[in-house]
């Protein structure tokens, strides 16, 4: 076992109510522990709760190879969910060195995966209710939204742990930057910020195009 919580299972307690204490000790023992794993478990267990919630709607015609295509769909969303990972780390440790931080990309990497544990919690909670037979709202073409009543109660579960979890990812990118948390709620909006101002940009000038024309 890895010295600290780093290399062990309570990190994934501890990471709840001590992100700070908790990421500090797996940056310095070993980042790279489990950060692949967490950046794919997320995204895959939430693809496969819809894939499942789709096969429970009684308008579902489910093919021979529709197992193949969940598989197909798990693997996909689990790769994003890595690319995502990667993407994010550079954008972040980028953004984090402009207000101070001191952060390396492997740094930032297992700051933003182990703040995921509280969002793959809310997945499993998703996925288990669906598996109990509450569906996921969808939308259908000509048909209105229809939302099972027990699942507003998942919805208020996802929202706290998705706040938790936000929360989490603050004070852990704080610490691999060596820097507050309010300083790392900034080093998430630059990003943000900067592509709203080229999104606007790119709309004005396409539109400025078409009114020429």
């Amino acid at each position: 076992m890895a010295n600290g919580t780093g290399g062990s299972i309570t990190s994934f307690f501890t990471i709840w109510t001590e992100p700070r204490a908790t990421i500090r000790r797996i940056v310095d023992t070993e980042p790279t522990r489990h950060v692949i794993a967490l950046a794919a478990i997320g995204p895959a267990i939430g693809a496969l709760a819809r894939q499942w919630s789709k096969a429970l709607d009684s308008n579902a015609h489910l093919s021979v190879l529709w197992p193949i295509e969940v598989a197909l769909t798990v693997v996909f969303a689990a790769a994003l969910g890595v690319i995502s990972l990667y993407i994010s780390g550079v954008i972040l440790r980028w953004s984090g060195g402009l207000l101070g931080g001191v952060a390396s990309r492997v740094e930032v990497r297992a700051a933003i995966a182990w703040s995921q544990v509280p969002a793959i919690a809310g997945e499993i909670v998703l996925l288990i209710a669906v598996l109990s037979g509450i569906p996921i709202p969808h939308a259908t073409p000509g048909s209105i939204l229809e939302i099972d009543p027990a699942f507003y109660k998942v919805a208020v579960v996802e929202g706290v742990l998705s706040l938790w979890g936000g929360i989490v990812a603050l004070y852990c990118l704080a610490e691999v930057h060596r820097f507050s948390a309010w300083r790392a709620l900034c080093t998430t909006l630059i990003p943000a910020l900067i592509a709203m101002i080229v999104l606007g940009f790119g709309v004005f000038v396409v539109y400025s195009l078409i009114g020429h024309h």
